[in-house]
């Protein structure tokens, strides 16, 4: 399933075809030994390749075809600045495992990333962003520039229609139709589960069956199909010596760092379900750790940045993989097909390549997220359709800022507006609930009992309560007692508890008013409004 997913990814991100398969070698092989998750499938995906491609585009002179490059120096710059890249990422994705730092990717909310992959994968259907032979241009056989922005491709795509070919197109179709229908088989029948793996390589089969035995690939200069040429044989080459200096530091760090948190979340959550499927505890900071070492090492060897692949890791828990041995299988099967049989997919055609992305994106279109956040979370819903608009017109770079940006908003907004309920205790028990929720529950007369949904403090940091939370119980306690209204806190944790006597609260508030359960400060409170009723008698 990856050699023919690898190549087609790689052309994505405006790699040779055989950096994807190299991407598939050395990080597999590494990845099963330090990471920790038995059933998650690293190598080149289409997330990260679109990434890749649409970031190096922005700052690096590329090339339209870099299969064959006209100007072999800028093609090999090019793939200097991917694997730079993919260094830094594996260097980061170490940091946040050896420093414990996974949090972070809690600011990418699930609907942020929902609607970034949406947005990418049609993106990536319509072959924009990163090459100028994928997807749609591979089936209609157009040759078309790159371009950043949803209207650009358009553009772009019906003012070339007059190139379109028509064998290509059918061709390609048929791909399109056997790909979905041996998607649907495994879907539907589990005994068949092993067809959505089969699908890739049997299109791969049986193109270059057809384009062999009708001799497609043939003239060369116009050929009635276009092939995609010659993969380079034989084991990737060194490249550490690639790694500095970079070309462009600001750009490529911060490249790396979107990369990066994209692929840590994706991969994470893979890894995580799989976990948990296969009733197994995974270790998230050795993970990352993997993860890192895995890209470092692929970055050694000519691989471009790799993480968990979603297609792959179903596919490889469907079959019964239960140890990383399996990726270990996956790294030397692509070392023996970079040794001896690269030179059999020479004359495979281009429009299989862009059959395997257009099937392969349309689990990326989120839209049951879509439909789900509408109904249950407006705010996320939100955030999902503008970083989808974003993405799609755009770019990718500005859809996963807008994103992140929306989804911290988001954050604030729900910390600086808590949700401030009260409570009343349900007849018969010691049990305290919302009066909205249960009309039956009983208030105390001349008590109001509440409850903050949230942390007292300036930005949410579980359960704390900060400087600024500090200030402003103290301003609101001198104006309770001015009222001459009491306040007793039910049940304060460790932190807080902590933090009030440092700034010496505790006695402001009296410490006879700090309980340890709502129905001892309910008992305390009573207390204190029948101690004032006799005072005022």
């Amino acid at each position: 399933m990856v050699i023919p997913q690898g190549m087609s990814y790689a052309n994505l991100a405006g790699l040779p075809y055989a950096f994807g398969l190299y991407g598939a070698f050395v990080p597999c092989i590494v990845y099963a030994f330090f990471g920790t998750s038995r059933q998650l499938v690293v190598g080149p995906v289409a997330v990260t390749s679109i990434l890749l491609g649409n970031g190096l585009s922005g700052f690096m002179p590329s090339e339209e075809d870099p299969n064959n490059p006209v100007d072999a120096q800028v093609q090999e710059n090019y793939n200097h600045a991917a694997i730079q890249i993919a260094f830094i990422a594996g260097c980061f994705y170490f940091a946040f495992g050896l420093f414990r730092m996974g949090w972070i990717t809690n600011f990418l909310s699930s609907a942020m990333i929902s609607g970034f992959m949406s947005g990418a994968s049609v993106i990536i259907a319509l072959s924009q962003a990163s090459t100028s032979w994928a997807g749609v241009k591979y089936i209609l056989g157009l040759k078309i520039p790159r371009t950043d922005t949803l209207q650009d491709s358009l553009d772009e795509l019906f003012s070339n229609l007059s190139q379109f070919k028509w064998r290509e197109f059918c061709m390609g179709m048929s791909f399109i139709f056997l790909l979905l229908a041996f998607k649907y088989l495994s879907r539907t029948y589990k005994r068949m589960a092993y067809l959505k793996a089969l699908g890739p390589l049997t299109v791969c089969v049986i193109s270059i069956a057809l384009m062999n035995i009708f001799n497609w690939y043939e003239p060369k200069d116009k050929p009635y199909i276009k092939p995609i040429g010659n993969i380079p044989s034989g084991l990737p080459s060194f490249t550490g010596s690639w790694w500095l200096p970079l070309f462009d530091v600001g750009r490529q760090m911060t490249l790396a760092v979107l990369i990066c948190m994209i692929d840590v979340c994706e991969s994470i959550s893979i890894a995580k379900a799989l976990a948990k499927v296969n009733k197994y505890q995974l270790n998230f900071t050795q993970e990352l750790r993997g993860l890192g070492i895995a890209n470092i090492a692929g970055a050694l060897f000519s691989a471009y940045t790799t993480t968990g692949s979603f297609s792959r890791s179903v596919i490889n828990n469907s079959v019964g993989a239960q140890t990383p041995l399996a990726n270990m299988t996956t790294g030397l099967m692509i070392m023996v097909t970079l040794l001896w049989i690269t030179p059999v997919f020479k004359n495979m055609s281009q429009n299989v390549q862009g059959a395997i992305i257009i099937v392969g994106v349309l689990q990326l279109f989120d839209y049951p997220e879509f439909l789900y956040l509408w109904k249950i979370n407006k705010f996320d819903w939100l955030v999902w359709v503008a970083c989808f608009l974003t993405t799609l017109f755009a770019g990718v770079e500005i859809g996963i800022a807008v994103g992140v940006g929306l989804s911290l908003v988001v954050v604030i907004y729900k910390v600086a507006f808590p949700r401030i309920t009260q409570l009343g205790r349900l007849p018969g028990t010691n049990i305290y609930r919302s009066i909205l929720m249960y009309p039956e529950a009983e208030t105390t007369p001349g008590v109001l009992v509440l409850r903050i949904d949230a942390a007292i403090q300036f930005f949410c940091c579980e359960a704390n309560i900060d400087a600024t939370g500090i200030h402003f119980l103290s301003d609101f306690l001198d104006e309770l007692y001015d009222d001459s209204i009491g306040l007793v806190l039910a049940n304060p944790n460790n932190r807080v508890l902590l933090a009030l006597m440092r700034a010496h609260l505790d006695h402001k508030i009296g410490r006879q008013n700090i309980r340890v359960d709502i129905a001892d400060a309910i008992g305390q409170a009573t207390y204190l409004v029948e101690g004032r009723r006799t005072e005022a008698v």
